[in-house]
């Protein structure tokens, strides 16, 4: 039950059985809110159209858009699941607060001056190439999604692209953007130099430990890594995937806020 919806069960005064089922069924199925007609409502709970209009002249309604809108206004707020009330001694995994502790570390290395470096890359250009391998991949793809969601031309490669591909359109783009955690990736340092001979503009997320990637690109973000042996432990669950698209989320949002 989405108790966001209960304030209605209130209002209505001498509801039939039959008024109570249609109201109940919306409380139990809040998707169905705006996504349904008043016919398919009746037939779901077995009622005429004539019951839904009564029902929703109960309520205080004119009729029934006027009810389905303030259903939406309803549902538009926090939703509070019922059967599992919070209390004060509820506390937070400490594995979370550390993850938090992670975050707010890499925060502290993103100054206010390569934001708005960031910034402007991502108001003044419109061509973007992004490289990533291996779980890097994962992201340069996310990121590469939300830049065309923005309207920007955005093109995503990785090792199991040819070379050529990348030589062939580098002159084309003017942001190259690299994710690599290690920072140490042959196949990403090669399009990063390309990228720099034919002057782009290179954007690199990896570790926060000293790496060949970072000193190459024009703009780069460090993030915390709990992880001491990036090869070792590549495969282990850390903080640093989550804190990766935390940045990037961050990131666009402060240039397009």
């Amino acid at each position: 039950m989405d108790n966001r919806l209960a304030p209605l069960l209130t209002r209505g005064e001498s509801l039939t059985r039959a008024e109570y089922r249609v109201l109940a069924h919306l409380t139990e199925h809040p998707l169905l809110v705006g996504n349904i007609t008043v016919r398919s409502l009746a037939t779901a709970t077995f009622v005429s159209t004539a019951t839904i209009m009564r029902l929703c002249q109960k309520l205080g309604f004119s009729g029934y858009s006027e009810f389905i809108w303030h259903c939406k206004q309803l549902l538009s707020g926090t939703q509070h699941i019922t059967g599992q009330p919070v209390t004060e001694q509820h506390a937070m995994p400490e594995l979370f607060l550390q993850f938090v502790a992670n975050y707010q570390q890499t925060l502290r290395w993103v100054t206010e001056e390569k934001r708005q470096t960031f910034v402007s890359l991502l108001r003044e250009k419109e061509s973007f190439f992004l490289y990533g391998a291996g779980f890097s991949y994962i992201f340069a793809e996310y990121l590469t999604k939300k830049l065309q969601v923005l309207g920007k031309t955005a093109f995503i490669s990785g090792p199991g692209d040819s070379r050529n591909i990348f030589l062939s359109n580098a002159s084309r783009y003017q942001v190259f953007i690299a994710v690599s955690r290690s920072g140490e990736t042959e196949q990403v340092l090669d399009k990063a130099r390309i990228a720099q001979n034919v002057g782009m503009t290179v954007v690199a997320f990896t570790r926060a430990s000293a790496n060949p990637l970072a000193g190459l690109a024009d703009l780069h973000f460090a993030l915390y890594d709990e992880a001491v042996h990036f090869a070792a432990e590549a495969s282990g669950v850390t903080s640093f995937e989550s804190n990766l698209v935390l940045l990037m989320d961050l990131l666009l949002l402060e240039a397009t806020g």
